[in-house]
C-alpha cells in the first residue's frame, strides 16, 4: 500500500500558529504576573518613566490606598517634601490634637516643580480624591526655567501622556500589563552602568516608607556660614537665584493647583518649606524673602487657598536637622512633621472639618 505524502502546512497556517503561540505565552505571563507569588518575589514595578523615584511614589501610593482603604491627605512637592515630611509623625501629631487618625501620604518627587506638579496633581485628584491637598513650595519653585529639563523629559513619557488623556498604544499597553510593569525596572540590564544604578534604586525603594517618606541620613556642613558669591561651588546658585523675580507663568501653575477647591471642592494648603536662613543670601537677603511671602500669601488668599509661611515651624528645627541649605534630614523631618500636624489641627478647627476622605478606594 502506497502512503500518501504528508501535506505541507501552508504559510498562513504556520503564521497563525505562531501568532496563537505568542498570544498564549503573553496571556500566561500576564496571568502569572498578577499572582501574589510574583508580587512577593518581585515587588518592584515601573511604567517606563525615566524618573524612577516618581514611579516608587506612584506604586507606593497605590499600595497604600489598597492597604488603608483610601487616603485623606496627599502632600505634593519636590525632594524637600520627599525627605522633609514623615506622614506618620504628622498624622500622630494631628491625632493627639483632634482624636482623628488621618491617612496621609508623601508624594514628594525630586526635581519636580510647581510647573510639573500642576499637571501630576490632576492624576492624583482624579484617582484618589483626597479630602485635602498640601502643596509644599519654596522660592526656587517660582524661578523661570527652574527644573525645566526634568519637567520636559518627565512629561514626554508615553504612559504619563496616556494617563493625562492623550491616548497612545505604548502608554496603554504599559498601563494594562502587570507583566510589563514587573519587567520594566530591569529594562536597562544591558547597559554598562546597570550594576551601579540598580542597587541605588533598590535601596531607595526599600528606604521609602509605606506612606511615602524617604529619610535623608546626611548632615549638612557649615550651613550657618553665609554662601560666598566668589566661591566657584556657589556661583551657579547665585546665578540662578540672583535678581530674584517671581515668574508669572509659575504663578499660573500655582493657580491651577489652587483651582482644585473651586473645581471639585478639595481644600488646598500651601506650605512654605523652612529652608535654612542662609539660603536667602542667594536671592538678595531676607527683605527679598519677605516680599516673596507677601506676594505669595496675597495670591493664595485671592485664589481660595490657605498659606502657611516657613516661620510657623522653622524655629523648631536645629542645625543638625538639615542635610543642606534646602533639605531636612532624618532628625529634622520628624520635628517639622510634628509641627505640620499641629498646624493642620488648627486649620481643621478653623474650617470645622477633620479632613477625612469619604471615598474608600483609589483604583480606576
Amino acid at each position: 500500500m502506497i502512503k500518501a505524502p504528508p501535506q505541507k502546512k501552508s504559510a498562513l497556517t504556520v503564521i497563525l500558529s505562531f501568532i496563537f503561540f505568542l498570544i498564549f505565552i503573553a496571556a500566561s505571563t500576564e496571568l502569572i504576573a498578577r499572582t501574589p507569588w510574583v508580587e512577593k518575589i518581585s515587588p518592584y514595578r515601573s511604567v517606563g518613566n525615566f524618573h524612577y523615584q516618581f514611579e516608587i511614589k506612584w506604586f507606593r501610593l497605590l499600595d497604600y490606598v489598597k492597604q488603608n482603604g483610601g487616603v485623606d491627605v496627599i502632600i505634593l512637592g519636590s525632594s524637600l517634601v520627599n525627605t522633609g515630611i514623615d506622614p506618620d509623625v504628622m498624622a500622630e501629631a494631628f491625632y493627639k490634637q483632634t482624636g482623628v487618625k488621618l491617612r496621609i501620604f508623601n508624594f514628594g518627587v525630586e526635581g519636580l516643580t510647581v510647573a510639573s506638579d500642576s499637571i501630576t496633581v490632576k492624576l492624583l485628584m482624579e484617582r484618589y480624591h483626597p479630602a485635602l491637598l498640601i502643596f509644599v513650595t519654596e522660592m526656587g519653585d517660582f524661578v523661570a526655567g527652574h527644573g525645566q529639563a526634568t519637567e520636559t523629559r518627565f512629561l514626554a513619557d508615553p504612559w504619563l501622556q496616556y494617563e493625562l488623556g492623550n491616548f497612545n498604544w505604548s502608554g496603554w499597553v504599559v498601563d494594562h500589563s502587570a507583566a510589563l510593569q514587573h519587567y520594566l525596572p530591569y529594562r536597562n540590564w544591558m547597559r554598562a552602568d546597570f550594576l551601579e544604578t540598580m542597587p541605588i534604586y533598590l535601596v531607595r525603594n526599600k528606604n521609602t516608607s509605606t506612606s511615602g517618606y524617604e529619610p535623608d541620613f546626611a548632615y549638612g556642613r557649615d550651613l550657618d556660614a553665609n554662601p560666598d558669591p566668589n566661591d566657584p561651588n556657589e556661583a551657579a546658585y547665585f546665578q540662578e537665584y540672583g535678581n530674584y523675580q517671581i515668574d508669572p507663568a509659575r504663578l499660573g501653575n500655582l493657580r491651577t493647583i489652587l483651582d482644585l477647591k473651586q473645581n471639585n471642592g478639595t481644600p488646598v494648603l500651601i506650605v512654605e518649606m523652612p529652608v535654612h536662613p542662609s539660603f536667602y543670601v542667594y536671592v538678595g537677603g531676607e527683605d527679598v524673602h519677605k516680599q516673596f511671602q507677601q506676594t505669595l500669601a496675597a495670591f493664595i488668599q485671592s485664589n481660595g487657598g490657605v498659606f502657611l509661611p516657613a516661620g510657623a515651624c522653622d524655629s523648631d528645627i536645629p542645625l543638625f536637622g538639615r542635610s543642606d541649605r534646602w533639605h531636612l534630614n532624618f532628625r529634622g523631618a520628624p520635628i517639622f512633621s510634628n509641627c505640620l500636624g499641629r498646624q493642620l489641627s488648627i486649620l481643621a478647627n478653623q474650617e470645622n472639618t477633620d479632613f477625612v476622605n469619604v471615598n474608600t478606594d483609589g483604583s480606576k
